[in-house]
């Protein structure tokens, strides 16, 4: 699949339409996808799948920062993929960071800047590809990119721009999902397909994280496996979907979804695909510095 196509199937999701599409609207039965996008973060006493998880990542991405800057206030943060506003405001509003959102999704900014205006938050967002963002070399002192980078297939050029964007001595803190190291190729292929069935590139893993952040002039200082808060939950959700299927509740369960416009049979495709891959995956939080 070549770039052109992959940037269109990835806007036409995230604006509610195309084939793919259904599962989102799914997701907003259950989740505040209206504002947030990520993977979520949870404690095991806290629930993952309602409630605030996807903004406790996000909390948990601004602790990180926060670790690694001598203050927040004020400091100019760029939210790489910044989804429909919910992380950029967050860290605006809990830290204090003078946000500017960027994603390549006009659907996405249009959400955020008018979630932004009832939140009365003080935050830009712009429409822009990641590989060439429309800043001046030194604008920003942090980056993040939460759950983002998965979507984009030139990564390398990415933190190229990011590293131009940053200051000298800026931080860039992300989370993302990635690949483990040691598959093998069964294992990829179910990786691979989950991917094509939820219009992503290729997953990386954490050591081509790592190389493209040297290229690029970074120093990477930590790396934190947090799939035991996040996707390691999930697997128990495909689960017990998927027996829900072969139950015989599934006239009703499919009945449920075409009420609310949904397409069953693409959100189950999407369901097993991610079930056979979500062994082989993790999701982790990356600092790196110029």
């Amino acid at each position: 699949m070549d770039q052109s196509t992959l940037r269109n199937r990835i806007t036409d999701q995230f604006s509610y339409r195309g084939e793919r599409a259904d599962i989102w609207r799914a997701f907003d039965l259950l989740l505040d996808t209206d504002e947030f996008l990520n993977l979520g973060y949870s404690e095991w006493y806290q629930p993952h799948i309602v409630g605030s998880s996807q903004r406790r990542l996000v909390t948990e991405v601004g602790s990180r920062l926060v670790s690694h800057l001598s203050a927040t206030d004020g400091v100019r943060l760029l939210d790489v993929g910044c989804g429909r506003g919910g992380p950029a405001l967050h860290l605006a509003d809990r830290f204090g960071f003078r946000v500017t959102g960027l994603d390549l999704v006009p659907y996405n900014i249009e959400r955020a800047t008018e979630n932004a205006r009832e939140k009365h938050v003080e935050t830009e967002f712009v429409v822009g590809d990641a590989t060439q963002l429309p800043f001046t070399t030194g604008s920003f002192t942090a980056c993040t990119a939460i759950d983002a980078l998965v979507y984009l297939p030139d990564r390398d050029s990415v933190f190229a721009s990011v590293a131009d964007a940053l200051e000298p001595a800026g931080v860039l803190v992300l989370s993302d999902l990635v690949m483990q190291s040691d598959v093998n190729a069964t294992e990829r292929g179910f990786v691979d397909s989950f991917a094509d069935a939820w219009d992503m590139p290729s997953v990386g893993t954490v050591e081509r994280y790592k190389a493209a952040l040297d290229d690029a002039g970074f120093d990477l200082e930590a790396v934190e496996d947090i799939t035991g808060h996040s996707v390691g939950q999930f697997r128990k959700w495909t689960t017990l979907y998927l027996q829900l299927l072969k139950s015989p509740i599934r006239s009703l369960v499919d009945r449920l979804l075409r009420a609310y416009g949904l397409d069953p049979t693409a959100i189950a495709e999407q369901v097993r695909a991610a079930h056979r891959a979500l062994p082989f995956l993790q999701h982790v939080i990356l600092v790196a510095k110029r």
